[in-house]
Parts: structure tokens; sequence; C-alpha cells
């Protein structure tokens, strides 16, 4: 009968809640009316007392595997729905913050997600996280439609490889993966079906993994005049094998092209952002973490979960409040490495703060680093002395020094001006150089070092020493290279690789491009692959040999070619998308073996190349007989109009199946593009059996002739 109370951040999930956790420190399990409900008292008392003696910071290790004890005999009722729920005691929560007791959300929090997966507790998703598509937002033209709706990855048993959709007309450029609405009378898997029969003209498949939650994304469906809010089941099913593939109809052929990717490529493919969340959800249980509007949650459904939150708190009972939660910023060490903290003692051991006249207060640099349980400072005669003379005897110095976050939280605004010795960095500097254009860094930089830089920049633009109040621009997070066991690196898993002995087997320049090419630079993690970075070195070396080819001439394609490769990879590297930029370069190398190019075209490569492979290139350049460095030189300016296609190879398709293809100019007209297809022997076999009743002609795309 006693109330608990609790604080949350999300009271807009408060119908998702499906047990109730407290801290091992909450009063109430020290309560006579709760110890004398609770069966398994000697088993909660034990576990409290295990749970007190563990260090905070261990407890909040999201790493560590949730443990806990249920309150037997104990239930508390969910006052928004009045449900009754479970009541457990776990470390994960702690007395120190907000009230000692929360409200678990599995669905919608990550800790609570794996708490109630061990003990086999309820997940009910309550919000259907839902934003607009950064490369297909909503057009303020069109109306909303809402729609249920299906997007289903597609897998190829016999090859591995997913299918995904190309589109063609008003959505050029837009790659998805099946999808489609689902009509009156549908469930979620028969519109899988029914889509996967329409757009790839398959049967016989099967449905292997349906994601538990469902997602939404609001974007221009531009084909249908309308912006849509589209409420997704999304799916993997599976085909045997894509040789019984049926003829996929002319219509659909019209606005898209079925494509086979490898599993690897699907996410990079991918163009929505709706659809890149769903591919990574279905190849993790995880929860489902965002705002969006609310399922399951009685009158408030279909209610934006900002807005709800207020009335979901309004309808319980409960009050908005502002929490905050301060720590003291430990930044004390007992290490040499560090700013020398300007604190010395009195000899009755009164703090005092070192005057700005003896300033810098520098390291001292007789320090003995064997280890004896106290800090290196201690053991400096230098820095002893140098307190007494200046203070005189008995008065010592602090031993510690600072964080290191103390001076790396403003590293930046010093490089600007390094060598100013009266003040730490100049306005006039700073109104040139501030703000960083990017900050590189790996995610558990987020809290630590970029945090703090913000924290410490807002400072000093409160005290008018900076010119912003952020220091950066734009955050890229860069991934993680794994073990080629696909592991985090790590010497216990003994799957560590030396970058060191890696440079020995197959130089600097390799290691470098193949780090560059394993993949897009942000966000992502890579194993490492010997056969890939065996192959880079193979590339290097046809490089190197490219000069074997030399010809007085070259073909018109080999110019295209390279200069397409140059205006890529200046764009590509603009972008961080190294590893396009390279598989470019190695298309244009496949090409230049075969036919030949100039001396001229190779100098524009190899500058192309430089700042990938740093090292190879200025040898080139010196056996080229220049006497600069190539590094000197101005990256070079691919020509456009050198660049441009004269002839495009194009499918031509009779009744939806592909019989054969044309080479034609990109520009082509719809009279042109069907005689050259009539001349092809497969199409005009086809095209005997019936007569022409349609033509659907994308120029420079596809050519689809219906016959009836």
């Amino acid at each position: 009968g006693q109330p608990v109370t609790v604080f949350t951040t999300r009271p807009d999930t408060l119908y998702g809640v499906t047990y109730l956790v407290l801290a091992p420190e909450h009063p109430f399990l020290q309560s006579d009316e709760v110890r004398g409900e609770t069966s398994n008292l000697a088993e909660v008392d034990a576990y409290v007392s295990k749970a007190k003696q563990k260090d905070e910071q261990d407890r909040l290790d999201a790493t560590k595997e949730k443990t806990g004890v249920r309150l037997e005999g104990v239930s508390a009722t969910n006052p928004a729905n009045g449900e009754s729920i479970p009541v457990f005691v776990a470390d994960y929560v702690l007395g120190g913050y907000g009230t000692g007791a929360i409200m678990a959300v599995p669905a919608h929090d990550e800790r609570d997600f794996e708490f109630a997966k061990k003990f086999d507790l309820p997940i009910k998703q309550v919000i259907v996280t839902c934003s607009n598509d950064s490369n297909n937002p909503p057009r303020p033209e069109f109306e909303e439609v809402k729609r249920d709706t299906v997007v289903v990855h597609l897998k190829d048993k016999s090859t591995g490889k997913y299918a995904l959709l190309n589109w063609h007309g008003t959505l050029e450029g837009i790659t998805t993966a099946i999808m489609g609405g689902i009509e009156p009378g549908q469930t979620p898997e028969e519109a899988t079906v029914a889509e996967i029969k329409e757009e790839a003209a398959l049967e016989g498949v099967s449905i292997i993994k349906k994601l538990p939650w469902i997602t939404a994304a609001r974007y221009c469906a531009s084909h249908k005049q309308q912006n849509r809010c589209a409420h997704t089941y999304a799916f993997i099913a599976e085909v045997d094998s894509t040789a019984m593939q049926g003829e996929i109809s002319v219509e659909e052929q019209a606005i898209h092209t079925l494509v086979w990717v490898d599993e690897k490529d699907v996410l990079s493919t991918l163009t929505p952002d709706h659809q890149k969340q769903i591919w990574e959800l279905l190849q993790a249980d995880q929860t489902l973490i965002g705002s969006g509007y609310l399922m399951n949650s009685a009158e408030f459904d279909g209610m934006d979960s900002e807005a709800a939150k207020e009335k979901i708190v309004e309808k319980v009972g409960g009050r908005m409040t502002s929490t905050y939660r301060l720590r003291d910023w430990s930044i004390g060490r007992q290490r040499y490495w560090g700013v020398p903290i300007p604190i010395v003692y009195s000899p009755d051991g009164e703090a005092h703060i070192v005057p700005e006249e003896h300033l810098p207060w520098t390291l001292p640099e007789d320090v003995d680093f064997t280890p004896t349980g106290e800090p290196p400072l201690a053991k400096s005669e230098e820095l002893r002395q140098r307190t007494e003379d200046i203070f005189g005897p008995g008065w010592t110095p602090e031993v510690e020094t600072m964080d290191t976050f103390v001076d790396s939280s403003w590293y930046f605004l010093r490089y600007i001006d390094n060598a100013n010795n009266t003040s730490l960095s100049s306005l006039e500097r700073q109104k040139d150089w501030m703000p960083i254009d990017i900050y590189f860094g790996g995610a558990e930089h987020t809290t630590m070092h970029l945090l703090y830089s913000r924290f410490w920049q807002k400072a000093l633009f409160d005290l008018g020493l900076v010119t912003e109040s952020e220091p950066y621009r734009r955050r890229i997070n860069r991934g993680l290279i794994l073990g080629p066991d696909g592991n985090k690196m790590s010497k216990s898993k003994g799957n560590v690789i030396d970058p060191d002995e890696q440079v020995k087997l197959v130089g600097s320049d390799t290691v470098k491009m193949y780090l560059a090419f394993m993949g897009p630079y942000e966000g992502n993690n890579y194993p490492w692959d010997m056969g890939g970075i065996a192959g880079v070195r193979r590339f290097l070396e046809r490089v190197y040999g490219l000069s074997k080819h030399f010809t007085d001439a070259e073909s018109t394609e080999v110019t295209r070619q390279l200069h397409k490769t140059i205006i890529k990879a200046t764009n590509d590297i603009a972008d961080f998308k190294f590893n396009t930029a390279i598989s470019a370069m190695m298309i244009f190398v496949n090409l230049a073996e075969k036919e030949g190019l100039t001396r001229a075209s190779y100098e524009l490569f190899v500058r192309t190349l430089a700042p990938f492979a740093p090292h190879l290139t200025e040898e080139i350049w010196h056996e080229l007989g220049h006497t600069d460095s190539i590094h000197q030189m101005s990256y070079p300016a691919g020509d456009k109009d050198l660049a441009k296609d004269t002839t495009v190879v194009i499918g031509v398709q009779v009744n939806g199946k592909l019989r054969g293809d044309i080479t034609i100019a990109p520009d082509a007209t719809e009279g042109e593009a069907l005689s050259l297809a009539k001349a092809e022997p497969t199409v005009a076999a086809k095209l005997a059996e019936g007569e022409v009743k349609k033509v659907i002609y994308i120029a420079g795309k596809i050519l689809n002739i219906v016959v009836g």
C-alpha cells in the first residue's frame, strides 16, 4: 500500500513499464511492510549486502551482466494502466540517482532490456520511433498520408546476396529494400510475400526473422504526389535460389531495377535513414531508442512522444521537474605526465596558491619512476628545493599532477597561437581559425574529451577569453579495426594485428591504403583481412608497372575514365569516402593496363593517387624525371567534358525479362534504342512471338518492350 516515487526522463513510456526496480540502498527494503511481505527475505538481504560493497562505477558498467533478485510476494501497480508488475532489487540502480527507484521500460532502455531478457520479463513497445528521412524529406506542398508498410530484406541462400531496388525517374539515386503497403485485410507477413512476388517475381520465399519493433519514417513519395508517414513492419526473408525467377512486370521495371549485393555492402548501399536503422536492428538483438509517437498507450496512442510526456504525468498525478546530477571532476593524478598543480603547503599543512610571478610552475626533470607507492614528483629533490627557495624551509610542493584533460581540453587554442607569451590565444587568431571545422575521434571520447573540451570552451567564453561558445562545427566518429575473427582486438583473444609488422611486410603505403579501402570512414567497424591487404599491395605494384603500358595516343575511353576517376576521387575525399575513391582508381588501372595510356595521363593519375600512397608516388614522380616533390604539385582537376560518356550499355527487357543489351548514346531517342534492340538476335526472337504493345524507355537506363 506504500507509494513508490520514481524519477524518469521518459514519462511518455509509462505504459511500457513491465517491472519496478529498487536500488539496494532504497529505504523500502528495510521497511516493516516490505520485509513482512517478502517471502525470500534472506536472498534479498544477501544480495543487498553484496551490492553495497561494490564500487559505484563498477555497478554502472554497461558491459557487465545484469544481476538482481525479485521480491517474492511484493508487487507494484502501474498508475497509468492499473497493471500489477513485479518488484526487483538490482545494483544497476543507484540510491543516489533520482529517487533510487526506476520504472523499467525494457522496450526503450538498454539496461532494462538486458535485465528483462535475463529474467524473462515482458517487453512492451509503446514508442514508434519516427523521424524525417534526410535523403528524401517531406515536401511542404504535399499532404501527409499515414500508411502501414513492410520492409523486407530478401536473401538468396545460394549466393548469400540481398535484394535491393535502384529507383528511376523522380526517385533517381535512391536505393531501398523491397517495400510496399499493407492492404486492408492483409497481415504484414502476407504483404511481405506479395511485395517479393511483385517486385522480384519470386515465389516460395520463407520469412526467417521478424523485427520485434514497429518503426516509422516520414518521407516524400513524389511518384504518388504525397508525403508519407510509414508505420513499418520489417522482415528478413530467404529464397533458395533466384534461378526460378519469373518475369518482373514492365510497370515495376519502369520505376526501379532489382539488384543483388553482398551482405557487407547492404548498409552502405541503402539510401533511406529509416531503412539503415531497420537493417541494423535486424542484425542485432537490441532495444528501440528514440522519440516518435505512442502506441499501446490507451488514449495517448498516436500522440507525439514529447507532447505526451506532460499529459501522462498529469494523468498519473506526477509533476514535471528538472534534476541535475553533478559530480566533482577528479583532476588529481599520481603520475608524472600531466599539468603540475601550482599549490604549495606551509609547514602547518595549509595550502597556498603559487603567486603569478613564479608561474609557469613547470615539471621537474630529476624524477625517479621506480614504483614505490608514492607519486613520482614526491621523489624530486629539484621540486622540493625550488619550493623551499621561494617560500622557505619546511614548505612542500603538491606532488600530484592534473589530469591530462586539463590541457587537452584547450590545446587547439594554443596550436593557433603557440608563441604567445601574454595570453593563452589571441582573439584575432581565433577569429581567423575558430571554430574547428571537423573533430575526428572514437566513440569512447564522446563523453570524455568531447564533453570536457566543450565545457572548457564555454567557461573560457564566459570569461571573454575565446570568440566562440562551441569549439567544433562537426563531429565525426571513426570506427574500429577489428581482429581477423571479427572481435575487438585484445591480447587475451590473441587477435591483435601489429601495424609495424604489417608495414615491414608490405610497406606503409599498402597499410595506409588498406585501412582507407576497408569501408566508409565514419562510424563503422571492420575486421582485418590478410587477403584484402594483399590485394591492395598487388594494386600498387600494378600502378608502378603502368609505365610499361605507355602509348603515344590513348583511347578516348581511357581519357574519359581518367577524368571520371579524378572527379570522383576529388569529391570522395571531401566526403571522407576514401574506399570508393580507391575503387575508382582500381577501375582505371584495369582499363589502362588493357588499352595503354600516355605519359601525361600517367602523371595525372599518379598525382591523384599521391595522398593515398605518398611514398610510392614520390618514387614514380622522380623516375619520370621530375626533380621537385609530387606533394608540392596541386591536386589535379578533372575535366567534366572529357569525363562525359558518349555511349552506355543498357539492358533490353521483353515482358520484364532481360533478353540482351545495346550500346547507345546516353541521350539517344526511343526510336534509336528500339532499332538497335530489334537488331539483337535474342531480342528479335522474342519480338517475333507477338505484337509490340508498349515501349517503356528511360534514356541511358533501360528499355522495356511489352509483347502481346
